[in-house]
């Protein structure tokens, strides 16, 4: 087993340390939490518009109320969650351009209109010229993700060679930065225009469908399955039981699809269809993978079978952030960073609740998840039955809390037992001394 944990530390840790360091990956991670207050509202909005059909009151209310319901509440995912790809379009962006030291904003901005380039406008009669809110979600999010690399990359470049118009002096500050930022916005806009122009003469028509039809199809048809959930899952805690949050280095190369997933789920969901898609999104990610974990242990070890006085006061101590899935307390607390007493229930317990989750779901037990916005903080049942609409989701997040708990048990009682050792050894030295 040391032999094992000593070939992981030396091969895994440089390689988790690099890709966490990613610039790309990093922008791509903390770019997509510009999109996260505003689909947090539209997802808040859909489950306000549902209630009625959640709580199975809506057939003893009046038409005009549930006409209220739709009309009210429906079109603000139109303005947040559909837009999704226009978000991750400008964040990524921000966040990359600032690791070149380069105008964040006007970086963002032109990818964004770069992103637009290579939308299908549509054109009516009455309307006049439209961009297809399905372009701007789901299906634009890879070519999102690639035109901001792509022309942030370019602007940047240009930016820091000083090709620029350079006012003088006396000009104010933000007339200047913007004709500095004109050439350099110039040719990404330029390049991608040509690449519009160049798709409408294939079967495609514009980039956002060839990538969706060619790439992000089968790649979220491979998301969508179990074996490759699983495999995140090992990924992430392995990087954690390292030190290393792999929840956000995981999430950084997932999150596309789980966000393209999630989002199809919801259009359906609001939509009012009966079957549901997708099983695995962004929602099952964060709703069914880990959550309860860290509760049922500190529950468990904290006023039941702890005998150690190490092990009753951290589990009681990290008690009350367990319950808002706050890990970090327990994870550097126990600790389990590099811990190998707890390395195979850490990597084993949550994915078992990842297979019970995916089971229960598939077998019809359990609704699949809306592809609603569930925040991480939301206590399990809770945040189980916002995440299906239906009870029938909290209560999968207990069985999975008791699953892990379980598994995690007897490991734990192995650790409780050293430190009731190593307690009493210092209590004998104590004695000793006096």
């Amino acid at each position: 087993m040391k032999k094992f944990l000593d070939w992981m530390q030396k091969k895994l840790v440089p390689v988790a340390s690099v890709l966490g360091k990613n610039k790309y990956l990093t922008s791509l991670r903390d770019g997509m939490m510009v999109a996260f207050p505003a689909t947090m509202f539209g997802a808040i909005m859909v489950i306000l518009q549902n209630l009625p059909q959640t709580f199975g009151f809506a057939q003893f209310l009046p038409k005009g109320v549930l006409d209220f319901f739709t009309n009210f509440f429906a079109p603000v995912g139109n303005a947040t969650m559909n837009i999704s790809a226009m978000f991750i379009a400008f964040g990524v962006v921000y966040q990359l351009a600032g690791k070149y030291k380069q105008p964040k904003v006007f970086a963002g901005a032109v990818s964004l209109s770069c992103f637009l380039m290579l939308t299908s406008v549509g054109n009516d009669k009455v309307a006049g010229a439209f961009f297809p809110i399905n372009q701007l979600g789901a299906q634009g999010m890879f070519v999102a993700i690639i035109t901001g690399i792509v022309s942030c990359e370019i602007y940047c470049r240009i930016s820091r060679a000083h090709i620029t118009i350079k006012l003088p002096d006396s000009v104010p500050p933000m007339i200047g930065q913007s004709f500095v930022a004109i050439i350099p916005g110039a040719v990404p806009l330029f390049l991608f225009n040509c690449i519009r122009f160049a798709f409408t003469y294939t079967p495609y028509q514009d980039a956002i469908d060839f990538i969706y039809k060619v790439l992000q199809q089968p790649l979220m048809g491979l998301g969508d399955t179990l074996p490759a959930v699983l495999l995140s899952v090992f990924f992430m805690q392995l990087f954690w039981w390292f030190g290393i949050h792999g929840t956000l280095l995981v999430d950084s190369i997932i999150q596309p699809i789980m966000d393209s997933l999630a989002l199809q789920n919801y259009n359906a969901y609001r939509a009012g269809a009966a079957h549901l898609p997708h099983i695995i999104n962004t929602t099952f990610m964060g709703v069914f993978v880990m959550q309860g974990l860290q509760l049922g242990v500190a529950i468990v070890f904290g006023f039941m079978l702890a005998k150690s006085a190490r092990m009753k006061t951290t589990m009681r101590t990290v008690l009350v952030p367990s319950i808002f899935n706050v890990s970090e307390p327990m994870t550097y607390g126990l600790p389990v960073v590099l811990n190998p007493v707890i390395f195979i229930p850490w990597i084993l317990a949550p994915m078992a609740s990842t297979l019970v989750s995916y089971l229960a779901i598939a077998s019809g037990i359990v609704p699949r998840p809306t592809g609603a916005t569930v925040v991480w903080s939301t206590p399990i049942f809770i945040a189980g039955w916002l995440g299906t609409g239906s009870i029938a989701g909290g209560i999968l997040q207990v069985v999975d809390m008791i699953i892990m708990t379980l598994i995690f048990i007897p490991f734990m009682m192995v650790l409780d037992k050293s430190y009731v050792k190593d307690e009493q050894a210092e209590m004998a030295k104590a004695t000793t001394e006096k």
